[in-house]
């Protein structure tokens, strides 16, 4: 079932809906919205784990892990959670972090 909204957005996001297809703009905002569910599900997570809000900052975050500023039963708890919102194999996520944050 779907229902039709209308919304009101600033210039330059119309701009970015105007240069889709007329027939791609319902789905593309339908991910766009779905994303940030489980983005903001996943920040909420990561509180509750006692994980702070920091910028993308991959460096950083080892550099904290390493110090101890973020405890490894509240990362893997995080990375836990995280997987399960994202539907992947939580070694995988683990793996990835671990990549990203050597780079």
């Amino acid at each position: 079932m779907s229902r039709r909204v209308t919304i009101s957005v600033p210039d330059d996001v119309a701009e970015q809906l105007d240069a889709l297809p007329a027939r791609q703009v319902s789905a593309y905002v339908t991910e766009a919205l779905r994303r940030r569910r489980i983005s903001d599900a996943m920040r909420a997570a990561l509180r509750a784990a006692g994980h702070g809000e920091f910028p993308y900052d991959p460096v950083r975050s080892a550099q904290r892990l390493a110090a101890h500023q973020v405890s490894l039963e509240a990362r893997e708890a995080a990375i836990a959670r995280t997987a399960e919102l994202l539907g992947r194999p939580a070694d995988e996520l683990r793996a990835e972090l671990d990549r990203r944050s050597a780079a």
